[in-house]
Parts: C-alpha cells; structure tokens; sequence
C-alpha cells in the first residue's frame, strides 16, 4: 500500500471513529491489486475507534496491497477515573449522599448515603419547677426547627403558709377544732389537723367561747368566759393535741380574743 492510501485510511478511521458510523470499505482505487488476487501478505493494524469509559475501541487489519479488512479486534473500555462528589448535603432530619462521578464521560460509578448530622439545640423557654412538676426547658434545633421539652431536676416540696380555722364546734362540754393551710405555691395542696378538747367543767353555749390563734404554729387557746376554763391546741403528728382545762381569769374582751359566735 502506498503512502496516500495508508493516509487515506487513517483518515476514513478517524471520520469513522467521531461520526460512530459503520466502517464500510470502498471499492479499492485503479492501480491496487484485487483481493481475490492478493495473498494479503502486507498489512497494517488501524485503529478505527478508540476505547473510552463509555465505549469500547476498535483495531482492523488492513491488507495493504488491496485495503481488504482481514481482521477486526475489539478493545475493552478504558477504567472510569474520577472523584467521591457530595451531590445532596446532609442536614439533621434528612441523609446526604456522594456519588463518584467520572470526569471523562459523568457518569454516576457507585454512590453512598452520607449520615445525617446531629441537630444542634439552642434554649429558647424556661418553665420553673412548681410543687407539681419539675423545671422544664424548651429546646429548639437552630438547623431544622425540631421542638422538644426535657425535664430537669425534682418536684419542689410544698410550701405552706400560715394556719387558719376551718371550723370551731361545741359539743356540750368538748370542743373541737380543725384547722387548715394551703401550699403558696400551687394554692392547692392543703394540710388540714383536727383535735377534740378534754370536758371542759360545765356545758356552756356557744356565745360563751373564745379563742386567739397563733398563725404560724398553728397555737390555739380556747376560753369559756363563763366557767373561766381554757384548753390549748399544738399541731403534732398532723393532728391537734389539747392540754387539759385549766383555771383561766384572761379578759375576753382583749383585742387578740375573737368570739366563737357573735
């Protein structure tokens, strides 16, 4: 084969290789031996497509005294070389995931699932412990806008204030007192005592009693204003323990005695 055809069929090679037609040989130019008639004992190796990451390349053996193809080979496609690329970023409610992309042909090789990044929580309202339940803090994620609510610490213990009558009641010569206090944080949670006097020496009405109270103990005194006799109240093991009646000239009338029933 001369000089101009072997040029010639590079040239077919490369047209053949960019436009991905089929190679068709043309009808060998006057001056060149017919095939039937050759013993094909020149020839020369053409490379009609180069193989790639996407396609597959292609060698022919071209006789080179009449151009007939005698042999094709095809040639495995090239490695695919690329890098690992984050195609959707991880966030705190949703997985990422990075595909290793070719740089020659972009296609997607493998992918893998990126793990989802913690939430990051910032403080936004403080609930203080109550006798009912325990301090509670709202948390809100700064990424993502997730809520929550924990817990924090123990219950607080009630806190009572002072004591007050619920109830005076003379039953012939007895007396009987229930007190109540009620917590000042929750004004819910009460306490209530209850404790019945000793006879007193004479059965007296109603109009007769008085009693004075000491609010923060709880202390009471009950005086009979007709027999002179008084019995004194202490708060102990939540009920109200009364001395026995005792001789008592105190004047009624002072201002820390109030009547039992006007």
């Amino acid at each position: 084969m001369n000089i101009k055809a072997v040029r010639r069929l590079k040239r077919m090679a490369v047209a053949i290789a960019v436009s991905g037609a089929v190679f068709l040989w043309t009808p060998t130019p006057a001056g060149t031996v017919h095939a039937e008639n050759c013993a094909h004992e020149n020839y020369e190796w053409v490379t009609l497509v180069k193989p790639t990451c996407s396609k597959m390349g292609k060698d022919v053996r071209v006789c080179q005294d009449c151009e007939e193809i005698l042999e094709t080979e095809y040639i495995e496609k090239k490695e695919h070389k690329g890098k690992w690329e984050r195609t959707k970023e991880p966030t705190c409610a949703s997985v990422g995931i990075k595909s290793y992309i070719c740089k020659n042909c972009n296609a997607v090789i493998e992918t893998e699932v990126i793990p989802t990044k913690n939430h990051k929580f910032v403080r936004i309202d403080t609930i203080g412990a109550t006798c009912k339940a325990p301090k509670v803090i709202k948390k809100e994620c700064s990424t993502c806008g997730l809520k929550t609510t924990e817990q924090s610490g123990n219950k607080l213990d009630h806190k009572y204030g002072n004591w007050s009558i619920k109830s005076i009641k003379v039953k012939g010569k007895n007396v009987k007192v229930t007190q109540i206090r009620t917590c000042t944080r929750c004004n819910e949670s009460s306490q209530i005592v209850a404790g019945t006097s000793a006879a007193l020496s004479g059965k007296h009405g109603k109009n007769n009693y008085f009693y004075k109270l000491t609010k923060r103990s709880g202390r009471i005194t009950v005086l009979c204003a007709q027999c002179h006799q008084s019995v004194t109240g202490k708060i102990s093991g939540g009920v109200i323990k009364f001395t026995r009646p005792k001789r008592d000239n105190s004047k009624h009338t002072a201002k820390a005695w109030k009547a039992l029933k006007k």
